[in-house]
């Protein structure tokens, strides 16, 4: 029973590319490779997909036939293209984004495999695209929605926990999580406790850093103890940061693949029931809620916003050759305006709050404590003031005494 459900996974699910990438389809060959060194693994696999999708439509079976595609002329290719943009548009319906990956996809496909170095005139191409009638209003989720999805759709589950706090307090995009490893967090100890830089990409040219805040910092310190405690896990350097839970006991550690950081997020949002209460479908989405949160709050709360840009790995145009800040001031930065309000648990929040009363009540008590001393002083002024006109008083009844 287990090994017919496996084979039937198997014909349902196709891996292509590197780690984290998942496409699911028949079990379609592959005919074309994507091996360009200089696009991402999740770029490769997505026009690596689209490439054959688009050979399977003319029934290209092998790697033979594609040689007649580098002889047609310019014009043919166009053609072709169009032709399978109009099905991919009439009969699959699909969206005018996902016609523009595969428009992509084909552009890097012919430039690769024709020796002319031809550029395909894609406007006529373009035209055929179905039109953009999506109404963008998605928007970031709220601090509530947020406590949902920590309360009820973690399920107590410590991993769970850490990754969507990661999320919400860092605003990476869910497709760096999978390939961080323990080495990409250094701790920093600030006035509010401790929280972790963490290297985002660092095995690529796209790496940037970013800062968590102490609510998150403890939520993965918990996650990495309940892994040496539970399963008596050896942590190094190397161990990825999330693993995969249904290998405990092997050596080699596996990590979550992208698509997994994906399925437990969407299951996180789902358990947590926040979507049934919106009012249309997307109004919030999955993951980009979470990074949408945090650019709103850091922004919101005082962070300057070319920090927030930095911090959430968005370019910040021409700025970027000349704004070379500390890491210590954009830590600071963070710290002191971002941090708080980007924390997420009442708990925490309530604690601030009694921080802040009792910080205002000693506040308060300090100058009620000045005010009584400065009325003893004028007090004890005063009192000097009556006590020398009374001395004067008498001096002179005496003197007038002796006088008579």
């Amino acid at each position: 029973m287990f090994q017919q459900s496996k084979q039937k996974q198997q014909k349902r699910t196709l891996f292509l590319g590197g780690p984290g990438i998942r496409r699911t389809q028949t079990n379609r060959p592959i005919i074309y490779h994507v091996t360009t060194g200089s696009l991402s693994e999740y770029t490769k696999a997505a026009y690596q997909y689209n490439i054959n999708d688009f050979l399977a439509f003319y029934k290209i079976t092998d790697i033979h036939g594609i040689e007649p595609l580098r002889e047609h002329s310019a014009k043919l290719i166009r053609q072709m293209v169009i032709d399978f943009v109009i099905f991919l548009r009439d009969e699959r319906k699909a969206s005018r984004s996902s016609i523009r990956l595969y428009c992509a996809a084909l552009s890097h496909f012919f430039y690769m495999i024709r020796d002319d170095d031809t550029r395909l005139n894609w406007i006529k191409v373009k035209m055929e695209f179905p039109p953009d009638e999506r109404i963008h209003r998605d928007r970031a989720y709220t601090v509530e929605e947020i406590q949902k999805m920590l309360n009820h759709g973690c399920s107590g589950k410590l991993r769970e926990k850490a990754i969507l706090l990661l999320l919400t307090s860092t605003g990476m995009r869910i497709g760096g999580i999978h390939p961080l490893r323990k080495r990409d967090l250094t701790p920093k100890t600030t006035s509010v406790g401790k929280v972790y830089r963490i290297e985002v990409y660092s095995q690529s040219s796209s790496h940037y850093y970013c800062y968590c805040n102490v609510e998150t910092a403890k939520a993965v310190d918990d996650y990495l103890k309940e892994r040496m405690d539970k399963y008596g896990e050896v942590l190094t350097n190397d161990s990825p940061l999330f693993r995969d839970l249904r290998m405990l006991n092997v050596k080699n550690v596996k990590p979550l693949t992208g698509y997994s950081i994906k399925y437990i997020v969407s299951k996180i949002v789902e358990r947590s029931g926040v979507q049934s209460t919106f009012q249309f479908t997307g109004e919030a989405s999955r993951s980009k809620g979470l990074r949408k949160f945090y650019k709103t709050t850091a922004e919101l709360s005082g962070m300057k916003p070319i920090n927030v840009e930095k911090t959430h790995a968005h370019s910040i145009g021409i700025s970027s050759h000349y704004y070379r800040p500390q890491e210590s001031e954009i830590l600071q930065d963070y710290i002191t305006h971002a941090a708080d309000a980007l924390t997420i648990s009442n708990e925490h929040r309530l604690n601030k709050q009694v921080e802040r009363l009792e910080g205002q009540q000693a506040d308060e008590i300090k100058r009620l404590r000045e005010e009584f001393e400065d009325y003893k002083e004028s007090i004890r002024e005063q009192d000097k003031l009556d006590f020398a006109a009374l001395k004067d008083m008498i001096e002179k009844n005496e003197r007038n005494r002796y006088t008579y």
